[in-house]
């Protein structure tokens, strides 16, 4: 409970209009039920695969969380970093250099060849 208590204060004094909202209690840190099956172990063995597309201004999944998926996925993974807000990059945002590389992961199978962050477009 007290580390809600810390995101929530410390998101509220970073996002005041609206961290305190995104950082606080979901109902799913009071489900008693144990999981169905072992967590999966995230790390950098496996296919080289990957791509990942993130907004820096995501109000559910920080930029800090990609972050360190991204890590934790090493080189099996690259990411789109788009500098652009809301919950969802791909089609749903407006940034075409995020969609366009998206777009080319999707219709190709390559990856770039390194992390890539797209600038932000005018509305």
């Amino acid at each position: 409970m007290s580390s809600y208590l810390h995101d929530v204060s410390v998101d509220r004094q970073r996002y005041p209009m609206f961290g305190a909202s995104g950082a606080n209690i979901r109902p799913c840190a009071f489900w008693r039920s144990e999981p169905a099956e072992p967590p999966v172990r995230v790390d950098d063995q496996g296919p080289s695969n990957v791509l990942l597309a993130q907004n820096t201004r995501d109000p559910a999944t920080p930029l800090a969380g990609a972050e360190q998926m991204r890590h934790a996925l090493g080189d099996r993974a690259r990411m789109v970093t788009a500098d652009q807000g809301g919950h969802g990059v791909y089609l749903i945002g407006a940034n075409k250099c995020a969609n366009d590389t998206v777009t080319a992961f999707l219709t190709t199978g390559e990856r770039p060849e390194a992390d890539h962050t797209c600038v932000a477009e005018p509305a």
